[in-house]
């Protein structure tokens, strides 16, 4: 009864062990972290980043804001308070493409603000966004020593 199935297991071994050592290479090729040697050069880059994926949803970036970089584990969480305004269709554009951005970011304290016109198209209707933006870049050991 066990026979069968630990010829199907053994079967099956060099497949699995293939997937496991694809998903390592896919796994290790992947920006998991923002790039800076410190956290200032961090959050520019994250600016910088942040800049080019507003431009490209067409949306335009009031104010820019650094927020208190903070130590989580092997990592510094670093991030962006932005106010944000644009047509609705494009903000969405935008916290869309922050949701799905290389290395990942996270939006948190999103706060939407639009004026109620009846007869405008709700996609191109005006609005007008405020959020935080953090992503983590990695700290270094002698970085971290002296912190």
């Amino acid at each position: 009864m066990l026979l069968p199935r630990f010829s199907v297991a053994a079967e099956q071994l060099p497949a699995l062990r293939a997937a496991v050592a694809e998903a390592k290479a896919v796994a290790s090729t992947r920006k998991i972290a923002l790039d800076g040697a410190s956290d200032a050069i961090a959050a520019a880059n994250l600016q910088s980043h942040l800049e080019e994926l507003a431009a490209a949803a067409g949306v335009e970036i009031g104010s820019s804001e650094g927020r208190a970089p903070e130590n989580r584990g092997a990592y510094r969480r670093i991030g962006l308070r932005l106010a944000v305004s644009g047509e609705y269709e494009s903000v969405v554009k935008l916290l869309s493409a922050i949701e799905t951005a290389a290395p990942p970011l996270i939006i948190a304290n999103l706060q939407l603000h639009g004026a109620l016109r009846p007869r405008a198209e709700p996609s191109t209707a005006s609005i007008d966004a405020a959020f935080e933006v953090f992503g983590f870049r990695r700290i270094d050991t002698s970085v971290a020593a002296k912190q």
